[in-house]
């Protein structure tokens, strides 16, 4: 760790509260790839880290992690530590705390509903963890919660969401489950809510104004943001009292998998003028996190380099230019490491022949020097793991092609799998959705997430303004309706070729040229756009003569196929010796 004197900087706010400051040349982790701080809009999304790897062995008792939640949510610890509460369950847990921790307590009736514990011997403790005499707008979590297994992080939670907690319904339906911590504090939830991370639970900090007595009053109010999240938070955190029994209740059902990285949307990005600033360096491939946010050289852990228990680095075939970018960067991994190169056909093709060598031998070629001059360095590369990614697999030289030891292609999702994918995404977007009203949406989605959750939001905007705001089987057909969607996943370019096929041209064959001229676009558009899903559908099929509309897509569009019509069943055809002959 250096210091580099004061640097002009930028603050970077994100959709869920997060907040940091850094140089602009520092970089962030995005969805897509580094992105230094000057550089980050509104467009960006950086990466949350969820459930990091704790230090802590987890032998600890989780008592005085229960006792600073209590006294955090609803605890005075000025001239006398008192605690007050009406729920019986949660009063009897923080009486058993103080008995194992060897702490005296009294409890008397404070109101009808709610009693006050006083608790003796207290305040040297609480001076040692900076809790005493604290206000409301003073309180933090105490550094020793930081230190704690995510058992203990999850028994101080519990702890403080017992008394400073809120469990609800939304939704017209009422089948999304509401979770929040609220606190006038925005320190106190800053921190609460990186602990939340640490099980693996994302939640956004917002500022509530209002009015006390009369008076301009804030507070803030730390969000669960998703249903995924809420379930992990029930299965996560153990909450005592009338909190913990609704919150059973209402649990939601888990969908989604595991993940490592959270998306938390860049919502302001702008300049705050001379900041101290401090460099870190790292001999090796490292993991940097800056308030929860992937930043510096970051080993970002995606599927393979996680099942390897490896490091990986992550570049485009369009950046590599030359031979000396790929070299530069596989001299510098390490072993083991995953090199994934998205766009792989596009790479250059001098760097594209040091690749091979590399990839059998584990050694490059380096030329220093030019003309008679020139000489060539090799260099020894430590075993690493290629992962290349294109959708023009065909553009692949077969060299490159053959030294992959496995090839893998990505199939279309099916409508089962769709329905499954539109339902969480759903729930995310709090969209109340019937089975029928997913399923609709499903079957015309081409296979295509993308495509499905497009719909989706599409869907809702014509539910809330046309309908009730729910998404039903009735409600998605008229607003798939509206968007000419129809149920085949056909839009109105791809219909427009249908139906010029079968009106224009009788089916067909006719050009590529012809038919895009037909219906007002390019040839390309036509050609890459419309026809791949065509063909997959069975609605158009290419010949050597042209393109031709099948026995399907006459069908489709509610026209007769005449005989012959491609894709058809043939009629037999009597010869001379079958049947007999009529008589005259």
């Amino acid at each position: 760790m250096h210091e580099q004197g004061e640097l002009d900087c930028v603050r970077i706010r994100t959709t869920t509260g997060r907040e940091v400051v850094a140089a602009p040349d520092h970089p962030f982790w995005t969805t897509q790839g580094w992105v230094k701080a000057g550089d980050l809009t509104e467009r960006d999304v950086l990466a949350n880290v969820l459930r990091p790897e704790l230090v802590a062995d987890g032998t600890g008792s989780t008592d005085e992690f229960r006792l600073a939640g209590y006294l955090i949510g609803d605890g005075c610890t000025s001239n006398q530590v008192t605690f007050t509460g009406g729920d019986p369950d949660v009063l009897a847990d923080l009486r058993s705390v103080c008995d194992r921790l060897g702490y005296r307590h009294s409890t008397r009736p404070n109101s009808p509903r709610s009693s006050l514990v006083r608790i003796s011997g207290l305040r040297p403790w609480l001076a040692e963890h900076h809790l005493l005499d604290r206000t409301a707008w003073q309180k933090r979590v105490p550094a020793f919660v930081y230190l704690g297994d995510q058992r203990q992080v999850s028994a101080f939670l519990g702890a403080y969401f017992a008394w400073n907690g809120t469990v609800s319904r939304r939704g017209r339906d009422g089948d999304d489950v509401q979770v929040e911590f609220h606190s006038v504090s925005d320190g106190l939830l800053q921190d609460v809510q990186h602990l939340l991370l640490r099980l693996g639970i994302q939640s956004r900090l917002e500022l509530e104004r209002g009015r006390d007595q009369g008076r301009p009053h804030e507070s803030w109010r730390l969000s669960v943001t998703s249903q995924d999240d809420v379930a992990r938070f029930v299965e996560r955190i153990t909450v005592l009292g009338d909190r913990g029994r609704r919150l059973a209740e209402r649990a939601p059902r888990r969908d989604r998998f595991e993940e490592a990285l959270a998306a938390d949307r860049v919502a302001t990005v702008e300049p705050v003028g001379l900041h101290p600033c401090r460099c870190l360096t790292v001999a090796d491939d490292h993991t940097f996190t800056v308030n929860d946010l992937v930043v510096h050289n970051t080993t970002l852990a995606n599927i393979v380099a996680a099942e390897l228990g490896a490091g990986i680095r992550v570049t485009s075939g369009p950046a590599i230019e030359r031979s000396g970018d790929l070299a530069a960067i596989l001299t510098s991994l390490g072993e083991g490491d995953v090199l994934f190169i998205d766009e792989i056909h596009r790479i250059a093709k001098p760097a594209e022949e040091l690749l091979y060598s590399a990839m059998e031998d584990f050694r490059v070629d380096v030329i220093v020097g030019k003309g008679p001059g020139a000489t060539a360095i090799p260099l020894d590369v430590e075993p690493f793991t290629l992962v290349g990614a294109t959708t023009r697999s065909g553009l692949l030289t077969g060299p490159m092609r053959d030294r992959f030891g496995f090839v893998a292609h990505l199939d279309f999702y099916t409508p089962a799998e769709l329905d499954v994918l539109i339902q969480r995404s759903a729930r995310i977007l709090r969209v109340p959705v019937t089975d029928d009203g997913s399923a609709e949406i499903a079957g015309r989605s081409r296979g295509t997430p993308r495509i499905a959750n497009r719909l989706l939001r599409r869907v809702r905007d014509f539910a809330e303004v046309r309908a009730d705001g729910t998404v039903t089987l009735e409600t998605a057909r008229a607003a798939l309706d509206v968007y000419d969607v129809d149920e085949l996943g056909l839009d109105r370019l791809d219909k427009a070729v249908l139906t010029a096929l079968v009106d224009s041209f009788r089916g067909g064959p006719v050009g590529l040229s012809t038919l895009a001229v037909a219906v007002g676009e390019q040839p390309d558009t036509v050609e890459e756009v419309c026809e791949p899903f065509l063909v997959r559908a069975g609605l158009l099929a290419r010949t050597p003569r042209g393109r031709v509309a099948t026995e399907a897509a006459w069908r489709h569009l509610g026209r007769t196929p005449p005989n012959g019509t491609f894709g058809a069943a043939v009629p037999s055809v009597p010869d001379l010796f079958s049947g007999g002959s009529e008589e005259v």
